[in-house]
């Protein structure tokens, strides 16, 4: 993993919908993310998180990715009409310089009448990042042990018609 000491700034970089050629660096990164956190047991292979990124899926959700000139620095992908967002990742560098909240702002946008997402509750950072950026937590939405076997808090963004 690449301290973001060691990475150079970057403008801010684009983010667009997500093609059939973008898939595979999605994959890579929620990969590298399962592998990098300690505190996540994996409890699905490389090779089944690489085949669950195929073609089909952009019929099934709307993904955006975050690109500047090296490649693809992070997603975010959710369901066309059910409003839940299914994961938002970055490189572990690009972390830190507004690149999730450019992201969850596409999402915004997608779906003003707002969305759902669910948050491992020992991800202390992306909680904190949530709640900033107006998602509050969902009476009854946590779940004690989530398929990881960590517990998980449903978090709510109401929408921009308030």
């Amino acid at each position: 993993m690449m301290s973001s000491a060691l990475r150079p700034a970057f403008d801010t970089p684009s983010v667009r919908r997500a093609t059939v050629e973008d898939l595979p660096a999605c994959a890579a990164i929620i990969n590298d993310y399962m592998d990098d956190t300690f505190w996540l047991q994996r409890v699905t292979d490389r090779r089944t998180i690489e085949r669950m990124f195929a073609a089909d899926l952009l019929d099934r959700r709307i993904i955006f990715v975050a690109e500047e000139d090296s490649g693809i620095i992070g997603y975010m992908s959710m369901d066309h009409n059910a409003g839940f967002i299914h994961g938002l990742y970055l490189r572990p560098w690009a972390c830190g310089h507004g690149l999730g909240k450019t992201l969850l702002d596409a999402a915004k946008n997608a779906r003003p009448q707002g969305f759902e997402l669910e948050v491992f509750e020992p991800n202390t950072d992306a909680l904190r990042f949530y709640m900033r950026e107006g998602l509050v937590e969902v009476p009854g939405g946590r779940r004690e042990v989530s398929e990881e076997g960590i517990p998980t808090l449903r978090l709510r963004w109401q929408g921009s018609a308030q």
